[in-house]
């Protein structure tokens, strides 16, 4: 999967959770991706869980350790709080469904094709 490329308070930034860094970031926090994406979700997350999940996005992007660490310990000194919730939402979100754009199931607007005969396709099979 690509990663998504978000604006927040570090700037433009590319972020992804591929399964090493979701790895990493459940070992970090003793807390699975979709608990912690409900965590942010009802308001019940704690800020060291905001920090990881952000700088494990950085890195499964692509951003060397190294300056990942100081970007977020940077930028949490002077953002809001709720700005990098909202962010860290948005990578957890997009690790887990996808991008928003890509549905499950068969596109809009598609149907069946039917048999050359002209006949609807059969629900069931028929007895033999």
């Amino acid at each position: 999967m690509d990663p998504i490329r978000l604006v927040w308070p570090g700037g433009e930034s590319g972020f992804a959770l591929p399964i090493d860094r979701l790895r990493a970031l459940q070992t970090e926090t003793e807390r699975g991706p979709e608990e912690l994406f409900n965590r942010l979700r009802l308001g019940t997350w704690a800020p060291d869980e905001i920090l990881a999940i952000l700088r494990q996005g950085l890195i499964g992007a692509g951003m060397e350790v190294e300056t990942a660490g100081p970007l977020v310990a940077g930028v949490v000194a002077t953002a809001p709080w709720a700005k990098l919730k909202l962010t860290a939402a948005a990578v957890l979100r997009h690790a887990l469904f996808g991008p928003e754009d890509d549905r499950v199931g068969k596109p809009e607007g598609a149907t069946e094709a039917a048999p050359e005969n002209g006949a609807s396709p059969a629900s069931t099979e028929t007895a033999p």
